[in-house]
């Protein structure tokens, strides 16, 4: 499977593969040893039969999670509120 994963990589950065014909890429493919199964997946990009060869899934999900700027509690906004009020009754006593 190594092989196989070392291949897709070596086509991926190598932008000739894109237009080599069927006949270069499988005699490459033999090249690197690999097995007949494999080579017809590559060969015929049939996506299910890599992912089934090499035990993955088409259901990946990648993400960022960017927090938002957190919101005062109510519970804060109470407070200010208690100690505004405090401050204003100490004002009229004077």
């Amino acid at each position: 499977m190594s092989n196989l994963i070392d291949v897709i990589e070596s086509w991926g950065r190598d932008a000739q593969w894109r237009h080599a014909t069927d006949e270069v890429r499988e005699a490459a493919l033999i090249e690197a040893g690999l097995a007949p199964e494999e080579r017809a997946a590559l060969l015929g990009t049939d996506q299910g039969a890599l992912e089934t060869l090499l035990g993955a899934t088409h259901n990946i999900c990648c993400m960022i999670n960017h927090p938002e700027e957190e919101e005062q509690e109510p519970e804060e906004e109470e407070e200010e509120r208690e100690d505004e009020e405090e401050s204003e009754d100490d004002e009229d006593e004077e």
